[in-house]
């Protein structure tokens, strides 16, 4: 096995870094995360690799060399390590594969599950049934939902996933979807790539058909080839007795690192097989060797992996550990002391590289890369108080004199250490669009979102700013405008030593993916922020003149072009029309239409001046109502904004509300949604009525799809085309006939009560607001192909127009 030097420099650091972050926690999914049990030195960070190693063969051993306090485990030969994977296997004797899932399940504190029914699917479906005889009369501890589609299945699991409360491992629950093969596994495609897309946990569980079926059986389709590409794992199980593998697995893959989709295809018979003593034996004698030839042909769950001592391993092995997930691309798990539950073995250097940095893009190693600029010459340190590198970033971060906050979606689980680090140093905040409420907007250092629809402060600091501090965020190319114009006093800052970019990501791939950084840290937001802070508060108990700031003069040109740069909402004048009172008299009434903006601003007052926002999980389509959102909601709590981002799914607001409000109980979850979005899933107006789900729907309803309709606009000369709604259905007539309460405002004058009525009145019940708006665009837009700060902010003719390949995708 051969290691870069990169990769060398990167693993000591790794093995120097375990014992604060990875202590030993049962996590509320049933893995128990922990450290490496085999060999207590990896804990304390007692080893390191053997400069040998670089330049070994890759038939090999990775030595490594002990440190005093090492304790050499007693050795588990390959005959005891199967012995303890029967072991673990037998809590699950006498279960089918089916029992077996529900259990896992069960194990992994999935509370709800959404789904729709089908053959392929039978055997598990019955699991959840309340008189099933596994729940002894007492009723399914999983609360099942049937949606009226998979795909609104799917998008319900990513609305729960994406706003639950993380649980006690710190981590995003998974949302779990249950469905049957062929169309059962195609409709979920689009919401597998979302998920993936956006960092949702799912784990999606699809009937198949039997093993023994002809491979053009009714219903069956190659669901593992579809999904592969939409999923961070996709497999179809080999025998029941893989199933508590195969679940373990695919909540650690789906929860770790950036969460993501995973996918686990069920045959029929396998659903319905029983586990007993042999099939266990079968399965247990069957595991192979990591590497060996009999591992060449074998595509199960689990290999084994043998651990050695000594110099290059010539002690031989003295443990045995399992290898989870592909051949090629897995993650080794131990088996504790009752052989009760597997733990992974959170960072590990048996493995070769391309697996290493697999296994790192899921456990942040909390290293901070630093590049020369003179030389491109990298080096590595601890993200740690008091380290070299950390010491650095402060030093810069407190140099820079216009340093600016991009908070991603990684700084969700952290928004106090962000309030806590931004107020210290005196740095303005702008969001992406999945970060909004990760930094409370009510803070005079806010500034709203960032990129192609975001504010104009926000894009014209980004490019002013001399240092950015980008946390938890990957640079996609909505927030960053054309790349080669971006940051450009960023990067002149670097090249003079007084700034730069520091990027702050869970996967390490995504070091210089986008943007090349003057320091890459390969952590988590939280351990990154907690490390800055405690650094920040130790340099000022030293020495309180650390506490000045250079930021003064750039937070007064925030305000400057805050204030000379707001938002507009647009507003037309009112208009006198006739109409009759209920006594059938003639009366004239004026009347003023509406914009998308100018309803979402009445909703973001009166929500404020209820002091109800903190309260409040919002969920959007995509189009021109999802930006009209994002920028005119006052967000104040982290995933509080569930919206389709790097995909841009339409439909999807209704599922997301669903799934919100079954993760946020307490909360009021409301869906503001476009008429082209709603049209597309307004089936599910079946499960919000069936199961008495109380959202709150509120349709912008301009005919159109609006985004689109604008970019023809301004790139195809006006040639309207597939963009307007001319014929959509009666929204109050749709929702009785669900038997849901709905509203209906068409004009300013009514709005303010109407709002009132639909935010305030029936908090326990589902209710809909129909709202008929005008056509306006959503602007600022940053002129495609253009640099951040080249918006357009008015909606005026230009002449000449754009340049129609430059049209937004």
């Amino acid at each position: 096995m051969k290691f870069s030097l990169a990769a060398t420099s990167m693993l000591v650091a790794v093995a120097t870094n375990t014992a604060s972050a990875f202590a030993p926690s049962r996590s509320a999914f049933g893995i128990n995360v922990a450290k490496n049990h085999m060999n207590p030195s990896f804990n304390k960070g007692l080893f390191v690799l053997n400069e040998d190693a670089i330049e070994t063969s890759s038939s090999s051993k990775i030595s490594i060399e002990e440190s005093e306090g090492r304790v050499t485990p007693p050795a588990r030969d390959l005959n005891a390590a199967r012995e303890s994977t029967a072991a673990y296997l037998s809590k699950y004797l006498g279960q089918s594969g089916a029992g077996i899932i529900y259990s896992k399940l069960v194990e992994n504190g999935v509370d709800v599950v959404n789904g729709y029914s089908g053959g392929a699917v039978l055997p598990l479906l019955d699991q959840f049934h309340p008189d099933h005889p596994r729940h002894e009369g007492n009723g399914s501890s999983i609360r099942w939902i049937t949606n009226s589609n998979e795909n609104s299945a799917g998008h319900i699991a990513e609305g729960y996933s994406k706003s639950a409360p993380k649980l006690a491992d710190g981590k995003q629950p998974a949302g779990v979807v249950v469905a049957t093969s062929g169309p059962g596994v195609t409709n979920l495609i689009t919401p597998l790539q979302d998920a993936i897309c956006d960092g949702a946990p799912m784990v999606v569980l699809c009937g198949q058909a039997a093993t023994t079926a002809p491979s053009d059986a009714f219903q069956a389709a190659p669901a593992v080839d579809l999904t592969r590409p939409c999923t961070k794992w996709s497999y179809q199980i080999k025998s029941a007795a893989e199933l508590p593998y195969v679940l373990d697995y695919a909540f650690f893959i789906a929860r770790n690192g950036r969460p993501g989709p995973v996918f686990v295809d069920l045959p029929k018979d396998l659903q319905n097989q029983v586990l007993d003593q042999d099939l266990i034996d079968s399965f247990t004698s069957g595991i192979p060797m990591k590497g060996d030839e009999a591992a060449a042909n074998y595509d199960g769950i689990a290999r084994f992996l043998p651990r050695h001592s000594g110099a290059n391993g010539d002690n031989g092995p003295t443990d045995h550990v399992l290898h989870l997930g592909l051949p090629n691309q897995g993650m080794l798990f131990n088996m504790n002391s009752e052989n009760s539950e597997i733990s992974p073995i959170l960072n590990d250097n048996s493995l070769d590289e391309a697996e290493v940095k697999f296994a790192l893009d899921h456990n942040p190693s909390n290293t901070v890369f630093s590049r020369n600029q003179d030389t491109s010459e990298q080096t590595t340190g601890d993200l740690e108080v008091g380290s070299q590198l950390v010491g650095k970033l402060y030093n810069l971060i407190k140099k820079a004199k216009k340093p600016l906050i991009i908070a991603g979606q990684g700084c969700n689980e952290c928004p106090e250490e962000l309030k806590q680090f931004a107020k210290a140093m005196q740095i303005p905040v702008a969001t992406t669009l999945h970060a909004l409420g990760a930094y409370d907007e009510r803070d005079e250092l806010a500034l709203n979102m960032v990129g192609m629809h975001g504010h104009p402060t926000p894009n014209f600091m980004t490019q002013e700013a001399d240092l950015i501090i980008c946390i938890g965020s990957r640079f996609d190319d909505r927030i960053t405008g054309r790349m080669g114009d971006y940051i450009p006093e960023a990067r002149k800052a670097a090249e003079e030593y007084r700034g730069g970019v520091i990027h702050v990501d869970i996967r390490l791939s995504q070091k210089a993916s986008q943007v090349e950084p003057t320091y890459f840290v390969h952590s988590t937001g939280k351990k990154f922020l907690d490390t800055i802070n405690a650094e920040i508060a130790n340099r000022r108990k030293q020495d309180p003149e650390e506490e000045s700031t250079n930021t003064a003069e750039w937070l007064k040109h925030k305000d400057a072009l805050q204030k000379e740069y707001p938002v507009k909402v647009p507003h037309f004048p009112t208009e006198t029309v006739k109409s009759t009172d209920k006594d059938g008299n003639e009366i004239e009434l004026n009347r003023t239409r509406m914009s998308a903006q100018s309803v979402v601003t009445e909703m973001n007052r009166q929500i404020l001046e209820a002091g109800k926002m903190d309260d409040c999980v919002f969920s959007t389509g995509v189009g021109i109502h999802q930006m009209v959102a994002a920028q005119l909601i006052t967000w104040t709590q982290p995933k509080q904004m569930i919206s389709s981002g790097s995909l841009g799914t339409m439909g999807v607001a209704l599922g997301f509300v669903i799934g919100c409000k079954l993760a946020n109980g307490h909360k009021m979850c409301i869906a503001v949604d476009g008429d082209g979005s709603f049209n597309m899933t307004f089936t599910e107006l079946k499960t919000v009525a069936e199961q008495n789900i109380p959202v709150k729907i509120m349709i912008l309803d301009n005919e159109s799809q609006m985004m689109v309709e604008y970019w023809q606009r301004l790139f195809h000369d006006e040639r309207y085309l597939a963009v307007t709604n001319t014929v959509n259905p009666n929204y109050g007539l749709l929702a009785d006939s669900f038997g849901i309460k709905n509203l209906y405002v068409d004009n300013e004058e009514n709005l303010e009560e109407v709002m009132r009525q639909f935010l305030f009145e029936d908090p326990d019940k589902p209710v809909l607001l129909h709202a008929r708006i005008e056509r306006t665009p959503c602007l600022p837009l940053v002129a495609p192909g253009a640099p951040l700060q080249d918006m357009i902010l008015e909606d005026l003719e230009l002449e000449g127009g754009f340049d129609a390949s430059a049209a937004p995708s």
